[in-house]
């Protein structure tokens, strides 16, 4: 059967373009960097399950859902606004900061996602404000709300991030190093009744062994965490070729790649909505003082997600 596919290109570029200047070898660097986020468009191909996109605006960036001369069109864009680093969560939903040497946390910048559409909230992801229309930031978000719509006859699909086609890539084409570090985090809110939604990380540029997250501030040394298996999806871990409409419900829920599932329902369109957070990852072991401008790199972040018929229960 064929898929519903949401295709997004060049979702993210995240540019660096001053060095740090932390003396040792601990991970992590403090200096401004600057960043943009070049939003690309969704090309939505509808099959038996109709599968559909909003965006809404978050910390740090805002969207658009659609222009007239482009109803297809959806971007994320952060204007004039910069990244640094930070760590997130995603099981918790906090994200953290480290202190100005970046050797411990600044646990007065903690914040959770539930939090940051209060003032107080969003302000603390903030870092540095450098003027009226830009300031850094620890981390940003946006939100992203997929829709599906049953045809006729019962049966569930899966959510899947494809990725087969979905890729960070180093522009100009280089070595990834500081870019290694860059995560997209999917964090869903509450799924309708017999939907699931599942909490996944994205580094598609580093391999799982190199990928570690804060999970408390009571981590002041910034050793991190190791992530579960089936919630990280890393270079080395890529779950490849996409389930078939014979895969069980059981089977698709534990792969690293499914978003999450919309149970069939008769009464028309199941929504999962999440809360995606973009940062560059502080444990990363790349993410720290480098003797050399270029090391500080660009990535673009393509994203593909795919509904799956699932096999009926």
């Amino acid at each position: 059967m064929k898929k519903s596919r949401i295709i997004v290109p060049a979702m993210a570029m995240i540019a660096f373009s001053t060095a740090a200047s932390i003396a040792g070898s601990v991970a992590w660097f403090t200096a401004s960097r600057t960043a943009t986020i070049n939003a690309g468009t969704y090309a939505v191909v509808k099959t038996n399950a109709d599968l559909a996109v909003t965006l809404s605006d978050g910390v740090g960036t805002t969207v658009t859902n659609g222009t007239t001369e482009n109803p297809s069109y959806r971007g994320v864009d952060l204007g004039s606004n910069v990244l640094t680093d930070g760590s997130f969560n995603h099981l918790t939903g906090d994200i953290f900061a480290p202190d100005a040497d970046g050797k411990t946390l600044d646990n007065t910048k903690t914040v959770n996602v539930s939090d940051l559409g209060t003032t107080a909230g969003a302000a603390k992801l903030v870092r540095q404000t450098i003027s009226e229309t830009k300031k850094v930031y620890t981390a940003v978000t946006w939100g992203i709300t997929f829709e599906c719509s049953f045809p006729t006859g019962e049966g569930d699909y899966g959510l899947f991030l494809d990725t087969t086609s979905s890729s960070f890539a180093v522009t100009p084409e280089a070595t990834a190093v500081t870019a290694t570090g860059f995560r997209v985090g999917f964090y869903p809110g509450t799924a309708p009744e017999g939907s699931t939604a599942n909490k996944r990380v994205y580094a598609d540029l580093q391999a799982s062994g190199n990928c570690k997250y804060i999970a408390a501030s009571t981590d002041t040394s910034l050793a991190g965490t190791t992530y579960t298996a089936s919630d990280l999806i890393a270079s080395d871990t890529e779950a490849g070729a996409l389930p078939t409409e014979e895969t069980e419900r059981a089977t698709a829920i534990g792969r690293n790649d499914c978003l999450g599932i919309f149970k069939y329902s008769n009464l028309g369109t199941v929504r999962l909505t999440y809360t995606v957070v973009a940062w560059f990852e502080g444990t990363d072991p790349n993410v720290k003082n480098q003797a050399s401008q270029d090391l500080y790199q660009s990535v673009i972040a393509t994203l593909n997600f795919e509904a799956v018929k699932l096999k009926a229960a």
